[in-house]
This record gives structure tokens, sequence and C-alpha cells, in this order.
């Protein structure tokens, strides 16, 4: 009657993650999709990835539960191609551009700072010299 007997459900892992990074209660989804692909491919990844790829991925990721910005959601598609085995030589110049870029949008207050450190963390350890 009162909702006195009803359980919430358990917090999972993914659900702390956007507390963490987007606040309690998080924004609602706001990422331009189309955008953020052409920033990734464009900016992040200096057109070395299909741009179809690219878009596919962005669409992917926005559909999920995570209220991505359009530049967060930028970057986390980049990432998963800079973290690509099979991307990585082609993207070792790419990757210093797009950190570069990163801290850009990061001192314009575009992208979430835990975001924004996982991108970094993420790219030293992959590309170091």
């Amino acid at each position: 009657m009162f909702g006195f007997g009803k359980k919430k459900k358990p917090k999972t892992a993914l659900d702390s993650f956007i507390t963490a990074v987007y606040g309690d209660p998080p924004p609602p989804k706001r990422a331009n999709v189309p955008e953020a692909a052409r920033l990734a491919s464009d900016e992040l990844l200096m057109g070395n990835i299909n741009s179809s790829e690219v878009t596919q991925l962005a669409q992917e990721l926005a559909s999920g539960p995570v209220p991505y910005s359009t530049h967060d959601l930028a970057l986390s598609v980049a990432l998963n191609f800079f973290k690509r085995q099979e991307c990585m030589e082609r993207l070792w110049e790419a990757q210093m551009f797009a950190r570069l870029k990163m801290v850009e949008w990061f001192q314009e207050g575009l992208v979430a700072p835990m975001i924004v450190k996982s991108f970094e963390e993420v790219l030293y350890k992959l590309y170091k010299p």
C-alpha cells in the first residue's frame, strides 16, 4: 500500500560506477551520438578507424545504462579502440593527440573527471614508452 514492504533491488557494480561518476541521482541521457562518433573518429582516433565502426560502437554504448555526455561517450568509444591489440600500432600517434584533446575537454568542463582518469590511466599503461 505505502511501499514499506518493497525491497530495493541491490546495486550492481555498474550502478555504483554510474553513481560515482555522475552523482546520485545521475543525469538523464544526453549524449549527441552522431557528434560523439564524429569526435571519436576525427579528433581522438584521427581517422585511423573506419567511421562506420566508430558510429556502431557509439550507438551500442549510448544504448546502455550510462548517462554519457557527448564528450564522455567520444572518449569511451575511442578508448575501446585504443585498447584493441590489433589497433595499437596504427593508433600510436593518435593516442598522444587524444590525450591532449582529453585535457582540453576536461579544462572546459566537458567530461567527467573519473572518465578522464580512466582514459589516461589505460592509455599510459598500454602506450607507455
